[in-house]
């Protein structure tokens, strides 16, 4: 229980600092913290100590920390095989990448 509590009280102070700063600074922000939550999965993982809940490597990813967890799935070989996993990971990727495109066109797709 007091691991969610970490967890969303860490989410909720990034989402509050994104209002703050400006958006690369976000970024690298979500990237590292996502980076190295995978980061730490894995070596929870190797030693058997209790693992961080794929929901939350999930949610992290798809505030635009992907690429983040990209390269750490391909720098420690961890849930690159995994599914559903991937595939989610995946769809958080192209959920980003759509919302990016809608939020750069700003309505002129639909016009």
């Amino acid at each position: 229980m007091t691991k969610n509590i970490t967890f969303l009280t860490l989410l909720t102070l990034i989402l509050c600092a994104a209002c703050f700063s400006p958006v690369w600074l976000n970024l690298m922000l979500i990237n590292g913290i996502t980076f190295t939550l995978f980061a730490l999965d894995k070596n929870f993982a190797i030693n058997g100590r209790r693992r961080i809940p794929e929901r939350w490597l999930l949610i992290y990813s798809l505030f635009f920390g992907w690429l983040g967890g990209l390269v750490a799935q391909q720098l420690f070989r961890h849930k690159t095989h995994k599914q559903p996993f991937k595939s989610l990971f995946f769809l958080t990727i192209f959920v980003d990448c759509v919302a990016v495109t809608l939020y750069l066109s700003r309505g002129a797709l639909f016009h």
